[in-house]
């Protein structure tokens, strides 16, 4: 079960979302993303953590839910791009006897796998047949930013989603092991970090988010869901602009959008935006162009899965892939226009 939910940090919705004005983005506390848990049937939380340098692009993720025949199911998977070399993914799942957390704390234990926060950096010790990852993430700046503006709370009374970009553009150090030659590595990273109680495949489609960074150190974050016609509006994005020491420079809820190129992705077969504009903010001066030059990997994941967790999967997704990939960011508004480069991610459920 834990596998249906490792589609991903990644389909952050449910049921109708009120129509009631979300929150505006924040700078993100410790708090915000800190192992909880919640007592409901639909409980999530889920952390990505990303390498990119010139040989790596890494995507780490550790996830605990109340899902499946018990609670606390847990687990972890990995997508390794290295250059010149084809695409590695795999998931272990876990349950609750293999699972660990310190109250109040940034940790969390999956068998021998772990991650942590101590002495100003968030590592993590990942384990897979021929692979183990060691890497320790060094904030630059002072906070990351609580896209979602904390919970956002849906129609049900006590149900709620929570999307946070705590870090990014990090400095990344440590080491990679491959069937056991460790290698040194270096990089720039982040984690973003996805909490709700409630049931997140229901009435979601695609999950997407984008981070990109300026020549001058600023940060252009954003994220969200399409969803279906049982959401008001089918979608909520939201906008984020943050300077290098951590000034919250600019936010928005995304009004509408505007694609503007698109194509048949080869892998999975959807049709996906490679430029849309999107309009945040009020009126339709302020908007930001999301432009995907490369893709980095596209998998099924349905990959290196039991039949029987396929034959699950399939009852609720269509198809569910990840797709990663290089991308511009480009603002124009008149509190702050700039542009950068960085990475974007989509996590397709269904058409």
């Amino acid at each position: 079960m834990f596998r249906t939910l490792l589609l991903f940090l990644f389909c952050f919705l449910t049921i109708e979302v009120t129509s009631q004005v979300s929150q505006p983005a924040r700078l993100s506390k410790p708090a915000d993303f800190r192992t909880q848990l919640y007592k409901e049937e639909g409980y999530l939380q889920a952390w990505n953590f990303s390498l990119q340098n010139e040989t790596y692009k890494v995507f780490c993720t550790f996830l605990v839910s109340n899902f499946g025949p018990g609670s606390k199911n847990n687990g972890i998977s990995v997508l390794v791009k290295q250059k010149d070399r084809p695409v590695f993914y795999s998931t272990l799942e876990l349950d609750e006897k293999d699972f660990a957390m310190k109250p109040g704390q940034f940790f969390q234990q999956s068998g021998e796998n772990w991650m942590n926060y101590k002495e100003g950096k968030y590592s993590i010790h990942m384990v897979f047949p021929d692979w183990i990852f060691d890497l320790d993430f060094t904030p630059t700046q002072k906070a990351g930013v609580a896209i979602s503006g904390g919970k956002l709370m849906l129609t049900e009374e006590g149900k709620f989603i929570q999307a946070d970009i705590p870090v990014s553009f990090a400095k990344v150090t440590g080491n990679i092991f491959y069937k056991g030659v460790p290698e040194y590595v270096e990089g720039t990273g982040g984690i973003e970090h996805l909490l709700t109680n409630y049931e997140v495949y229901k009435f979601s489609k695609k999950w997407e988010i984008a981070r990109a960074i300026t020549s001058d150190g600023t940060r252009i974050l954003t994220g969200g869901f399409i969803g279906t016609d049982k959401i008001p509006g089918g979608f909520f994005r939201k906008v984020a602009v943050m300077s290098k020491g951590g000034e919250l420079l600019l936010e928005g809820t995304v009004t509408r959008s505007e694609v503007m190129d698109s194509e048949l992705e080869p892998t999975s077969g959807y049709s996906l935006p490679k430029k849309e504009r999107v309009y945040f903010g009020e009126g339709e001066a302020c908007h930001l162009d999301i432009i995907r030059t490369k893709t980095i990997a596209a998998i099924s994941a349905l990959e290196n899965i039991s039949n029987f967790l396929r034959f699950f999967i399939q009852l609720f997704f269509a198809k569910p892939y990840q797709i990663q990939a290089d991308l511009e960011l480009e603002v124009k508004c008149d509190a702050w226009s700039g542009k950068g480069k960085g990475f974007h991610s989509y996590y397709l459920i269904n058409r």
